[in-house]
């Protein structure tokens, strides 16, 4: 897992080509590497012409050109929503690659009754987006785990949010869903 800056004013330190290397060497290191970007895509005219400075979302844009999957992730809210929509228009401009879109933390509270046909709904009007992933909002299970400084599996193994991730990682690694038995008694 590569995950972003300590500080978001380090930003000028990342150099592309650096970043191109540091995820080559992990590749070679191990089955699956996982970038965690910055969430805005938008370029600054101002430095866009001088070839020479840093742009604050190079290394956003590296890891986009260097991906095998883009997975975007947006919140189940009206802000996150509408977030979520600009993100995928701006990743379309930077890669050719079809994203897989999952909205997290789906709760009617925020959305409204069957949150996840509105933001299907939502989704498919406004971005054209036809397959979403759903992840819900469990907080008590998010809180334990932090609180415990655990993962969901040790300490939610049943909540709903930890399985609907298990689902996605295996959609992202090409693995099939467990299958589910029937345990009926004979007799």
């Amino acid at each position: 897992m590569l995950t972003g800056l300590p500080r978001a004013d380090r930003w000028p330190e990342i150099r592309p080509h650096a970043l191109l290397d540091v995820i080559q060497k992990s590749r070679d290191c191990v089955s699956w590497v996982v970038i965690d970007v910055a969430p805005y895509l938008e370029e600054d005219e101002e430095l866009s012409f001088d070839t020479a400075a840093p742009r604050r979302n190079q290394a956003t844009l590296a890891a986009l050109e260097a991906a095998d999957e883009v997975v975007v992730v947006g919140a189940a809210d009206p802000v996150g929503l509408q977030r979520l929509v600009r993100g995928l228009d701006g990743i379309k401009e930077h890669t050719h690659k079809s994203p897989l879109v999952v909205v997290n933390r789906v709760r009617a509270s925020a959305v409204g009754r069957d949150p996840e046909r509105k933001i299907r709904e939502i989704l498919q009007r406004f971005a054209g987006v036809e397959t979403v992933s759903f992840i819900p909002d469990d907080p008590r299970a998010y809180d334990g785990a932090l609180l415990n400084g655990e993962v969901l599996l040790d300490s939610a193994p049943k909540s709903q949010a930890r399985e609907a991730l298990s689902l996605l990682a295996n959609d992202v690694a090409g693995v099939p869903p467990p299958q589910v038995r029937n345990r009926r008694a004979k007799g």
